[in-house]
């Protein structure tokens, strides 16, 4: 890309509006990277932490290996530039621990050029002021992906109407949430049994069959996808189709051949009932469950929503091995991406199954 095609550098309020938007919540007392690769105008991948600082102001060690863990991603994944937002409300923006969480930062992340701008804000809410605390020296247009000269502060815009925030209502039908807390109240338990299952209602039901094959299994999976696809007419799921569909998940093949959902026109419907199972089953069910839905929105560009369907997953079985790599590779950083690159040979599964999955999507969009 020469460098009149380039895009213009970003100017620091736009960047700071739009961070919400990107997550998925507002995110407090947080440490968030920004990696861009070579268009300054393009985020490659987002990274956040939760900021924690010892007695001195210091970042904790923990953290700190984070950051070299990070930015060992950053190096194989041809990086060219780090952005550093620190949102803390626990000390005024201009105080100097944050400009050393920075510095620190930089120092971690030295084989990529170092952390070319950092920014602090107190909290994501309009008209919040923020400040410049780090720059590279020597930055220019051409090298950051945000303006080096100009204002050291300013304020930022409503994160919640942020053409970001908007765009991402539009593609996947969510606001902008307020806590990470309310991820995890959709992902709340609900009991096995619930709705009306009985009697009463539109339920989905599965075909009996003794000792099934993984292609009759996920052909049932499917046309529990398909019912989905229409959100008016999402039917119940009875007792015995949930622990069925539980026990398909377990099912390596299966699951495999399932995620191929997550690069099609299906993939809403498949989250939908990713979530239902994973709200109703317990134990490794639940994870594997859980960890198909964190899949979905990794590659979907939704980390914030990833790694609270991880954690669910985590929490049902820590051994569970689909999820102990996704959470690996989500908390260093790996770009959807590179975990998308796993579909093609999913749709080889399905195909050895027997069974023909929904075409990719033409327009595959990720924010």
């Amino acid at each position: 890309m020469s460098p009149s095609s380039r895009s213009r550098p970003l100017h620091p309020s736009a960047l700071l509006t739009a961070l919400p938007g990107m997550i998925g919540f507002i995110p407090e007392r947080s440490l968030i990277l920004l990696a861009f690769g070579d268009d300054p105008g393009t985020i490659n991948t987002s990274m956040r932490h939760d900021l924690v600082l010892d007695e001195d102001g210091e970042l904790v060690d923990a953290l700190v290996s984070v950051l070299d863990g990070l930015a060992d991603v950053c190096s194989r994944n041809e990086v060219r530039s780090v952005v550093a937002v620190v949102v803390d409300d626990r000390h005024p923006i201009s105080d100097d621990r944050y400009r050393r969480v920075c510095e620190v930062a930089d120092e971690r992340f030295a084989a990529v050029g170092g952390i070319c701008a950092g920014f602090v804000v107190g909290a994501f809410v309009e008209n919040a002021r923020w400040q410049r605390v780090w720059v590279t020296a020597g930055a220019t247009s051409s090298t950051s992906p945000v303006a080096p000269s100009g204002s050291v502060s300013g304020r930022i815009g409503d994160p919640h109407t942020s053409p970001t925030a908007v765009r991402r209502t539009v593609r996947t039908g969510r606001r902008v949430l307020a806590h990470r807390e309310e991820m995890e109240e959709m992902l709340r338990p609900l009991p096995h049994c619930v709705g009306p299952h009985d009697g009463g209602g539109t339920s989905a039901r599965l075909r009996v069959v003794d000792d099934p094959d993984d292609g009759v299994l996920l052909r049932e999976i499917l046309d529990q996808v398909l019912a989905r696809a229409v959100p008016s007419s999402v039917p119940d799921l009875d007792c015995a189709t949930v622990t069925r569909l539980g026990e398909a998940l377990l099912r390596l093949q299966v699951r495999d051949a399932a995620i191929a959902f997550a690069d099609t026109d299906l993939r809403h419907a498949a989250e939908s009932l990713w979530r239902e199972l994973a709200r109703r089953l317990t134990g490794r069910s639940r994870a594997s469950a859980a960890t198909m839905l964190a899949y979905q929105h990794y590659v979907d560009g939704e980390g914030g929503y990833a790694g609270v369907a991880l954690d669910c997953a985590l929490n049902a079985d820590p051994e569970w091995s689909l999820a102990v790599l996704l959470d690996k590779a989500l908390r260093g950083g790996l770009p959807p991406d590179a975990m998308r690159e796993m579909i093609p040979m999913c749709r080889d599964v399905a195909t050895t199954l027997g069974v023909v999955m929904p075409d990719p999507s033409v327009e595959r969009e990720v924010g």
